[in-house]
């Protein structure tokens, strides 16, 4: 029988092979019969607590091993796990469990303020403290012998909230594992790999296609609590990390930082990125830091269970400019109109998905469910388009277009064009009110280290790259430190609209 749950996975190869090494934190490793044996004895002790299959337990703790041990725990057990964001305000975490109806919450020490709110609960343990080792001490090793059913949710992941409230993502045993095989087989992983987990954990992207795809595989998974590229080059040299998942801005970080080019990093063989625009220039600068690296650009989405499309090495020169490559196996994409009709090739409109990864709903948001269907596929809310070999154009966030004069303007096409200028570190482009237009196209600016802030030499480039109308009116200047950046390495754009108050000093040109 096909197994797709993490737990059987993690059993499977601690009988394959028990004292290789499946996680690694700082000096800290971890067998993969030692994670088995814990994992085991977190799952009976949820047992013994009286939760049954189907129990939802939040997670409020660092991406840590303890994390780790604590979901395969959770999953062992049957019941749901639910990894909420430590970023978040008390009161925020406290609405996500009640919405969640967690009876069970693991926290982290440090955090316990965050659960502070929570309500309604049975049982919370501080998972880096005497509680943990109290609430393991009567559990066993052994297997706890629940039967998982593919079809039960495996994980419900909260989205950002960033179009408004926060929807629990329900995923699958099988939605999980067949991104699981997507990320294998398009990717090229195996299973002497080593990868190095830098965003965290509670995020699909980092849970789904780089720990689990990694722990099926019987490879290894280095863990980074706390991002920062003097420690991630540090990472990949002392434990031969062969692949990593970084969005651009953690890309630039890294090659941009005078230990790279020191430091011995030829064990990397496959650099992931997605979650913004990847210029040419990065792409260059990560070839000329480590040659003969691969780098696959991924798109996806939490609701898609996560990736989508995957933009290979082979495939760069030939896809379009700006392309986020073609659908992974066993995916479809199309592209509907504004009346849910197929567009035409080439043409503009909303990305749709569909696959066996995709999400079963939106916990207890039946309404929001259907509002996101149409005939069996996901609309993802980015604008997109597609070309006669299949690969797909991304515009924009639907929230994140603006119109001015009646004109669409996509801003991932404005952002890439100001990164083509060598003073361009960081570019985000935002729509502000305006009497004349309805919006006006304004630029969020990170300058290169040793760069001038020159609007008018930056407004007189992008009007070589872009027609008139897309071309920025406005030019705010900030300091990287002053960018807003969540945790997937994107800018937090109604975070940044949000600090741009009236006194701000916006350079008009």
């Amino acid at each position: 029988m096909m197994r797709m749950d993490v737990g059987s996975h993690v059993t499977h190869n601690a009988g394959r092979f028990p004292d290789k090494t499946a996680l690694i934190q700082n000096d800290r490793n971890v067998s993969y019969a030692e994670l088995d044996r814990v994992s085991n004895r977190i799952a009976n002790a949820i047992r013994a607590t009286g939760a049954s299959s189907g129990d939802r337990i939040a997670m409020v703790m660092h991406s840590t091993i303890d994390w780790v041990e604590a979901f395969v725990g959770i999953i062992k057990s049957g019941c749901v796990a639910v990894p909420l964001n430590y970023r978040l305000m008390a009161h925020e975490i406290a609405a996500l469990v009640a919405d969640s109806g967690a009876g069970i919450v693991f926290v982290s020490s440090d955090l316990v303020g965050l659960t502070s709110e929570v309500s309604g609960i049975d049982t919370q343990v501080v998972f880096d403290t005497a509680d943990r080792d109290g609430f393991l001490a009567d559990a066993s090793s052994e297997p706890c012998g629940v039967e998982i059913d593919r079809a039960w949710t495996k994980v419900i992941i909260y989205t950002g909230g960033t179009t408004g409230p926060s929807k629990g993502v329900m995923l699958s045993h099988e939605n999980v594992f067949w991104n699981t095989l997507h990320e294998v087989i398009d990717t090229r992983m195996h299973e002497d790999d080593n990868t190095m987990l830098l965003t965290p954990l509670h995020h699909a992207a980092a849970l789904n296609c780089w720990l689990l795809p990694h722990l099926y595989l019987g490879a290894t998974a280095t863990i980074v609590p706390k991002y920062d590229p003097a420690l991630a080059i540090a990472t990949i040299e002392k434990h031969k990390v062969t692949n990593a998942f970084t969005p651009p801005s953690m890309a630039r970080d890294i090659f941009n930082h005078p230990d790279a080019a020191k430091a011995d990093l030829s064990s990397f063989q496959r650099w992931y990125v997605g979650g913004a625009n990847l210029s040419r220039r990065d792409r260059n600068r990560m070839h000329d830091l480590i040659p003969g690296v691969e780098i696959f650009f991924q798109y996806g989405l939490s609701e898609a269970g996560v990736i989508v499309t995957v933009l290979k090495e082979k495939d760069y020169e030939r896809a379009p400019q700006g392309s986020i490559g073609r659908a992974f196996l066993n995916f479809d994409v199309k592209i509907f109109r504004e009346d849910l009709s197929d567009a035409e090739r080439g043409e503009v409109g909303e990305i749709a998905v569909r696959g066996p990864s995709v999400m079963k709903g939106y916990h207890n948001k039946p309404d929001a469910t259907a509002k996101t269907f149409h005939e069996g596929w996901l609309r993802t809310g980015d604008m997109g388009s597609m070309d006669e070999n299949g690969f797909v154009q991304f515009h924009d966030r639907l929230k994140d277009m603006v119109k001015t004069g009646g004109l669409n303007v996509y801003s991932q096409e404005v952002e890439q064009a100001l990164l083509k200028h060598a003073s361009v570190r960081e570019a985000a482009i935002l729509g502000f009110p305006s009497e004349k237009w309805g919006e006006e196209v304004v630029a969020v600016i990170v300058c290169q280290d040793g760069c001038s802030e020159d609007a008018a030499e930056l407004i007189a480039f992008a009007k070589t790259e872009l027609a008139g109308y897309k071309v920025p009116k406005r030019i705010v200047f900030l300091g990287y430190g002053e960018i807003p950046i969540n945790d997937s390495g994107k800018i937090a754009k109604k975070e940044l609209r949000a600090r741009l108050v009236p006194d701000k000093e916006v350079e008009d040109v």
